[in-house]
């Protein structure tokens, strides 16, 4: 599936530890918290169980548990409370279902549009116009961007597994906006291509072909 470039802003202070810097990241009462049940369903279910087949893919128990304890982390992060009542347990796992679907019908769109992109032009893009949490990590004291410095930490072997992590966040990124400009050519301003690709998405889930397992794993 997948992956979000939040992974790669998580994991910048690892890139900057790596990279040489150029100078000196069943319904209960709705009044009653409970316990989100992860535990207690990975006891029942092994990692590979099928929770879902979106258009001949496999969304596995897994899979859906990693999306929905992100979700999770972010609630716990934004309020310091690690229960959750009933109805935003709900809202979780729509949350995490939505996410799953929708990865799988834009992965599917970008292999048949043909807007996949490789590692080097991944990195030739970060290199080019690179976000700011990397382009501060490559400028040197007068604030002046060094893209040679940071092409060659980025083709270090020893940086390889923090590089990875966020090549794969801008292949998302970029791959996602190739495909957006495709389904919506006649897009006049980024807002408008934006929304015009959030429609076609709806659509596209709505038409995807979808074996939905959900309910007998407890999820709701």
């Amino acid at each position: 599936m997948r992956r979000s470039l939040f992974a790669g802003c998580v994991a910048v202070l690892g890139l900057c530890l790596a990279l040489a810097p150029v100078r000196a990241q069943t319904k209960h009462s709705k009044k009653t918290p409970k316990e989100v049940p992860f535990s207690e369903a990975e006891m029942r279910h092994a990692p590979g169980d099928t929770v879902a087949v979106v258009d001949g893919v496999v969304i596995t128990f897994q899979d859906f548990n990693s999306i929905m304890a992100g979700y999770l982390k972010t609630f716990v992060a934004r309020t310091n409370n690690n229960l959750v009542t009933d109805s935003l347990y709900t809202v979780i796992v729509d949350s995490a279902w939505d996410r799953a679907v929708s990865d799988i019908v834009i992965e599917q769109a970008i292999a048949k549009q043909r807007v996949e992109m490789n590692d080097r032009e991944v990195k030739d893009s970060l290199v080019h116009n690179p976000p700011d949490f990397l382009r501060s990590q490559f400028s040197d004291s007068l604030g002046h961007f060094r893209p040679e410095i940071m092409r060659q930490a980025m083709d270090d072997p020893r940086n390889d597994s923090i590089v990875r992590v966020i090549v794969e966040g801008e292949r998302e990124r970029l791959e996602t906006e190739r495909l957006a400009e495709r389904v919506a050519p006649k897009a006049r301003t980024p807002a408008e291509r934006e929304r015009m690709f959030d429609a076609w998405l709806r659509h596209a889930k709505l038409t995807a072909h979808i074996d939905d397992r959900r309910t007998r794993f407890g999820f709701y």
